[in-house]
C-alpha cells in the first residue's frame, strides 16, 4: 500500500525505493500462483488419454501429494501474503487428484489407498494445528547436520518435511526412469513449467521472505524439476512396445 501510494504521489522517491522490487516480486509471485492453477493439467490430460500411468512412480505421485499437504498446514498459519506460498493450494488441489487418478488406474481405490489418503490428512491436520510437541535431537545428528541448536518445533517439523518429501518423491522417479530408460507417461510441459515456477517462487522468496526453510525447499524443488527435465529429453516417453503392453 505505501509503495501504490508513492508510485501515484512521487515517481521519483518510488524509484528510489525497494518498491519497484517489491512490486515485480508480487507480480511475479501472483504468476507463479496463476500458472500453478494449470501446471498439472497436462499430466492429467496425458494419463486419461493414454489410459495408463506407465512408468509413473507411485512413491512419486503419493510423496508429491503429502509434500503439498504439509506445505500448506505450514504456511497457512504464519500468515505469509498470499502471493508468496499460493500456488501450494493449487498444487493441492491438482496433486490430490493426480494421486486418486494413479490409484485409480493402477489397481483401485482399494483400502491401503484409502489407509493412505487418511493417515495424510490427520498429519496435514496435525501439523498446520501445530499439535506436535518440541523434541530434541540426539547431540550426534546435530553434528552431522551442522545445527546450531537440537531442539525442533512443531513449524520447523512443518517446514522440513516438505523437502524432505519431494526429495523422497523425486528420487525414486528419477531412479526409475534410468532403470526403465524412459520416462513414460510424464509429461514434459509439466516438468518445464514446475521449473519455471520454482525460478519466479525463487526470486520472490529472496525478496519478500526471511525464512531459510521456505528458501531450501524452493531450491530443492528447482533442482529435482531440472533433473527430470532432462531426463525427459534424454530418454524420452513411454516406447512403443512398453505401451502397447501397457494397453
Amino acid at each position: 500500500d505505501d509503495c501504490l501510494q508513492q508510485l501515484l504521489n512521487n515517481t521519483t522517491a518510488f524509484l528510489e525505493t525497494e518498491c519497484p522490487k517489491v512490486l515485480v516480486s508480487k507480480a511475479i509471485g501472483y504468476a507463479v500462483i496463476a500458472g500453478s492453477a494449470l501446471v498439472k493439467l497436462p499430466q492429467i490430460l496425458k494419463i486419461h488419454r493414454a489410459g495408463s500411468v506407465a512408468g509413473i512412480s507411485h512413491a512419486s505421485v503419493l510423496f508429491e501429494f503429502v509434500a503439498t499437504l504439509v506445505n500448506v498446514s505450514y504456511f497457512l498459519p504464519l500468515g505469509y501474503p498470499f502471493s508468496t506460498w499460493g500456488e501450494n493450494a493449487f498444487l493441492l488441489a491438482q496433486n490430490s487428484a493426480l494421486y486418486i487418478l494413479h490409484a485409480h488406474m493402477s489397481g483401485g481405490l482399494r483400502a491401503s489407498f484409502l489407509l493412505e489418503a487418511s493417515a495424510a490428512c490427520a498429519s496435514g491436520y496435525v501439523l498446520y494445528r501445530r499439535l506436535v510437541p518440541d523434541f530434541v535431537l540426539p547431540a550426534a545428528a546435530c553434528g552431522a547436520l551442522g545445527l546450531r541448536r537440537c531442539t525442533v518445533s512443531c513449524e520447523e517439523l512443518a517446514g522440513t518435511l516438505p523437502m524432505l518429501l519431494g526429495l523422497v518423491g523425486r528420487l525414486p522417479q528419477i531412479a526409475q526412469n534410468l532403470r526403465q530408460r524412459h520416462t513414460g507417461e510424464l509429461a514434459f510441459i509439466t516438468y518445464l513449467l514446475n521449473v519455471a515456477g520454482a525460478g519466479a517462487r525463487l526470486f520472490t522468496t529472496l525478496q519478500e521472505l526471511d525464512d531459510p526453510i521456505a528458501l531450501a525447499a524452493v531450491v530443492l524443488s528447482l533442482g529435482l524439476n531440472l533433473v527430470i527435465v532432462a531426463q525427459i529429453l534424454l530418454l524420452g516417453g513411454t516406447p512403443k512396445k512398453a505401451a502397447n503392453k501397457a494397453a
